[in-house]
């Protein structure tokens, strides 16, 4: 099979996964914004990032003990794959007991914390409450689409993401739409699809032919530190945004209250399905990139890599397109008020310029940490929340008000962007980190 061919072979299904996950993370918030209001769906949004920690652990769990796995099968080692796999099964029910408790432990006051009070704050809580009972079939859900992408199934994860949509799609429309069960029917119903999806993805992760020893499940420290190690970027590339909601929320309640919250609710589903479906390819060709660079092909890593930015870049500029091109549209869809609406007309231009930037910082994190050069993914990861970011949402509403929330953050993609170029070209393929 041609390089190419097999590139899209894992690229193209990954991209359909992950821009139904976007949709699906949107469907919560198109349904509630209907029923219950500009209330509902701002409450959605301030509890967003407490519920993306629990996918996030997934993911970035996943994701480390599928780079880790690829790396082994790249260098000829089966024996450390197999010991990858079990460490990265049993750290996943780990951490699915772990955050069941917290969530259903701290859930309000952290919901305080982020300026939830009232109406926001007993809907909010009422979200939380179902996805806690829940925490296990999210955190085993996530993390096993990355390991079977590197066996070689990534069709398989993409029609168990889209069987995920759809039973969660007619169930929000009936728990919220039909029966009046609000913020807490969304909850419901995204848990009942993963459920129904998780069941065939263990049954094919398991089966005879990938099973291994269950002394690999018991956990090596080496082992752990390594899917810690990498899997710290995937991690924290699925869970900044919702800590970018965090700070944004906060901006936009100073200086615009519940309607800028929701208008900036419906920007981030919007921005969160586009970087889903960018964050595809990346990790779509993760498995290729990593086999690769594990067995020092790096011809091959290179032309990978270039493959990656192109496609990237096609898709974000026509999303942003589509962007402008449904301005008036979209908030008509999610049923918001005539206030949120008029917020929207404002917001949605300006932010349509992030998807094209995205483009090239969150494929950039993807191919460092698929090369296992953490380092210079977490800079382009943990940079932006931690000082570009910030410093951008303090300072620019000052001079423009509540745009000055949305020009912060294209503000913060245009720098990343120059950290991006800075990275790449400071990170010679002679140099990248090979396993050891």
């Amino acid at each position: 099979m041609s390089m190419k061919r097999n590139f899209f072979k894992y690229v193209i299904p990954s991209v359909i996964s992950l821009l139904f996950t976007g949709i699906y993370v949107s469907v919560d918030g198109l349904f509630v914004g209907r029923a219950v209001g500009d209330a509902g769906i701002a409450a959605i949004n301030i509890a967003w990032p407490i519920a993306a920690v629990i996918l996030a652990a997934g993911t970035g769990l996943g994701m480390g003990g599928a780079i880790n796995i690829s790396h082994h099968l790249g260098a000829g080692r089966k024996d450390l794959a197999d010991k990858a796999l079990g460490n990265t099964m049993s750290l996943l029910l780990i951490a699915s007991a772990l955050l069941t408790v917290t969530t259903l432990v701290f859930s309000k006051p952290l919901l305080r914390l982020m300026g939830a009070e009232g109406e926001l704050l007993e809907l909010g809580y009422g979200y939380l409450r179902v996805i806690g009972f829940g925490a296990v079939l999210q955190v085993m859900g996530t993390g096993i689409t990355p390991l079977l992408r590197n066996q070689n199934k990534a069709w398989l994860a993409m029609v168990l993401m889209i069987i995920n949509f759809v039973i969660d799609t007619v169930l929000s429309g009936v728990f919220v739409m039909v029966l009046g069960f609000g913020v807490v029917g969304a909850a419901g119903a995204s848990l009942i699809g993963q459920v129904i999806a998780l069941i065939p993805a263990c049954i094919s992760l398991f089966s005879k032919e990938n099973r291994v020893p269950r002394a690999n499940y018991l956990l090596e420290l080496s082992i752990v530190k390594s899917i810690f190690k990498v899997g710290a970027s995937p991690f924290g590339l699925f869970f900044i945004p919702s800590l970018t909601i965090v700070i944004i929320n906060w901006q936009a309640l100073a200086y615009g209250g519940t309607a800028a919250v929701a208008a900036y609710a419906v920007v981030s589903y919007i921005l969160s399905t586009g970087q889903l479906l960018l964050e595809g390819i990346g990790d779509g060709c993760q498995p290729l990139i990593s086999f690769e660079q594990g067995a020092g092909n790096l011809a091959a890593v290179r032309t990978l890599r270039k493959w990656t930015y192109q496609l990237a870049m096609l898709i974000g500029l026509i999303l942003m397109l589509a962007m402008f091109l449904l301005t008036n549209q979209i908030p008509v869809l999610f049923g918001v008020s005539e206030t949120t609406a008029t917020i929207l007309h404002k917001a949605l231009p300006l932010c349509g310029f992030i998807l094209p930037l995205y483009a090239i910082t969150r494929t950039s994190s993807s191919y460092f940490y698929a090369i296992k050069n953490s380092f210079y993914a977490s800079i382009l990861i943990y940079s932006e929340i931690l000082v570009i970011l910030p410093i951008s949402v303090l300072v620019l509403p000052l001079i423009f008000d509540l745009a000055g929330v949305w020009i912060a953050m294209v503000f913060s993609q245009l720098i990343l962007l120059l950290i991006s170029i800075l990275l790449i070209r400071k990170s010679p393929l002679r140099n990248v980190i090979s396993y050891s």
